[in-house]
């Protein structure tokens, strides 16, 4: 069925409202450590923790920032913050947009599989879903350029499969290779892909394994990923060395996933706890906000019992286009996580996040597709109910999605980002610029890459490792004891250290060399809670000045 001239702007118009929706606000919360560590690949130190980098001209070249991290997204944000630094919405903005461009790319593969409807209501369920808004807005997985990859891989390998077009099939995998590169997560993704097509399309897939599309694919993937398969030639497996985890930590992945598709998997992890009353709404906007936000710790979205309805709705698609869409959308699903399970780290909300938006693919197929087999079932005034008990379902969708967007949105603007995610640290930022330290020492972990972003990498900033033996630091610490114009920045005991051993041991040290800590300043979040100290160090009495003999 030929699409209305209406559906393509349409789409574009539900994309942009996710790019919308997204830009509110766009400096709260504030910048978390992982969401800005793309910048140790941007402004490559020679004290950077790079895993791996290349010469080039004198200069270093990341090519991972870890083990199965790429520098991808380092390469894309240099540019970005040499033009525009101290602002998150250069940070935020651009993988916003690249998400808006995800799901409109999903909107086109749908569109190919199942047609127009179906594709538009993925399409609005995917714009409107809350962990997939604000992981994409806040990026600390990250998530934004896999989704991109993967939605840009099945978009191009279908169309290949429809139009025998060998460059659609190269373009495709080339992509997926970059996503590899982005982040070695991406190998959970193909290998669902590849699972779910053997067991939902065999004869398909069996008919498009040809030699030369099969050296073509593979040729394509190899490039887009040579980054990091020579990462792991040169250090032989690096990436797969992963640690299994304990079988009693899979019944908390299962709540996390469940938390996922009920919406609420960042609530109380991205912002503060709801103590006290909210701060004043900043704009009428946010008014409006404040007074139709559902007050309760926990705004739900549909997207899980609305999945359990595509589910029953399942046995009566068996060989329809949606019956085996939702196949292979379930499979994915499945599949991916089951990966996720035995890996420690893995299954926490950036990574199952990273399943969507086929889980809304899921949804809109097995919705569309009950209602064209009503269509043929029933005739006269059944047709109208169908029509207006789907359209009441789609809308009860996507309002309780919206609303649990606002809810988000009421607990940042009226409670501040968690620890992780604090404002301080754009108070911090200023008074480090104001002050003009010759050396900032961090003397914890969580403080350093957003300060980078913000400032493009123009503070002289240092980060503390962790204590190892008793001659901890010594080396090169103890070298700035005696300069004053050095200082040193830390967690307050209202926002617990990721790692307070780095903190203490500094200031044993300190004063095992005579050296008292004082503090020049605490540094507090938009509700006045005490997040950062900056200390200074005061000489031992036996390096201050000699009386005056004179006097």
């Amino acid at each position: 069925m030929t699409a209305p001239r209406w559906v393509p702007i349409a789409a574009l118009l539900i994309a942009s409202l996710f790019f919308g929706l997204g830009s509110l606000w766009i400096a709260w919360p504030g910048p978390e450590y992982d969401e800005t560590l793309f910048v140790l690949a941007s402004f490559p130190r020679p004290d950077t923790p790079l895993e791996y980098a290349m010469k080039f001209r004198n200069s270093q070249v990341a090519l991972m920032l870890d083990t199965y991290l790429g520098a991808l997204k380092g390469w894309l944000y240099r540019p970005i913050l040499q033009m525009r630094p101290g602002s998150m919405a250069w940070v935020r903005r651009p993988v916003l947009l690249l998400g808006a461009l995800s799901i409109y790319l999903l909107y086109l593969f749908a569109r190919r599989a199942f047609g127009w409807q179906t594709a538009l209501l993925a399409l609005a369920l995917a714009a409107t879903d809350p962990i997939y808004l604000f992981t994409t807005r806040l990026d600390w997985g990250p998530v934004a350029i896999q989704h991109f990859c993967l939605l840009a891989g099945c978009w191009g390998v279908l169309r290949w499969w429809q139009e025998r077009r060998g460059r659609d099939l190269a373009l495709a995998f080339f992509v997926m290779g970059v996503g590899i590169w982005d982040k070695a997560t991406f190998l959970w993704l193909l290998a669902a892909l590849a699972l779910s097509a053997a067991i939902v399309f065999p004869r398909q897939l069996r008919d498009a394994l040809r030699p030369r599309a099969a050296t073509i694919a593979t040729a394509a993937m190899l490039l887009g990923a040579a980054p990091f398969v020579y990462y792991n030639l040169k250090r032989p497996g690096a990436t797969f060395r992963q640690q299994a985890d304990r079988t009693s930590q899979y019944a908390e992945k299962m709540l996390a996933a469940r938390y996922v598709l009920e919406g609420v998997a960042l609530v109380g992890w991205i912002t503060a706890d709801m103590d006290g009353s909210p701060l004043d709404p900043p704009d009428r906007l946010a008014r409006a906000i404040y007074q139709l936000a559902p007050r309760e710790p926990l705004a739900k979205t549909l997207l899980l019992p609305a999945s359990i309805l595509a589910l029953l709705l399942l046995p009566a698609l068996p060989f329809t286009p949606w019956g085996r869409g939702m196949l292979f959308a379930l499979s994915f699903c499945v599949l991916a996580f089951v990966q996720m399970l035995p890996i420690r780290n893995a299954g926490a909300a950036h990574h199952l996040a990273l399943l969507l938006p086929f889980p809304q693919l899921f949804v809109a197929a097995g919705l569309l597709g009950a209602w064209e087999r009503m269509q043929s079932w029933l005739a006269g005034r059944g047709r109208w109910i169908a029509h207006i008990v789907l359209w009441a379902v789609v809308m009860a969708l996507l309002a309780m999605n919206l609303r649990a967007v606002a809810h988000h949105y009421f607990r940042i603007l009226g409670y501040g980002g968690s620890s992780g995610w604090s404002e301080a640290t754009y108070s911090l930022q200023h008074s480090l610029e104001q002050r003009r330290p010759d050396k900032a020492v961090l003397l914890d972990w969580g403080m350093a890459t957003q300060l980078r972003a913000l400032t493009g990498d123009r503070l002289p900033l240092e980060e503390a490792s962790q204590p190892q033996g008793p001659s901890y630091n010594a080396g090169y610490l103890a070298r700035d004891f005696s300069n004053p114009r050095v200082l040193y920045v830390q967690y307050t005991a209202g926002a617990p250290p990721a790692f307070p051993q780095i903190a203490e041991a500094f200031l044993k040290l300190a004063a095992a060399r005579g050296y008292g800590a004082g503090i020049v300043e605490t540094v507090k979040d938009r509700r006045g809670r005490a997040i950062y100290e900056l200390l200074s160090l005061q000489p031992p009495p036996a390096a201050s000045s000699p009386p005056d003999p004179s006097r």
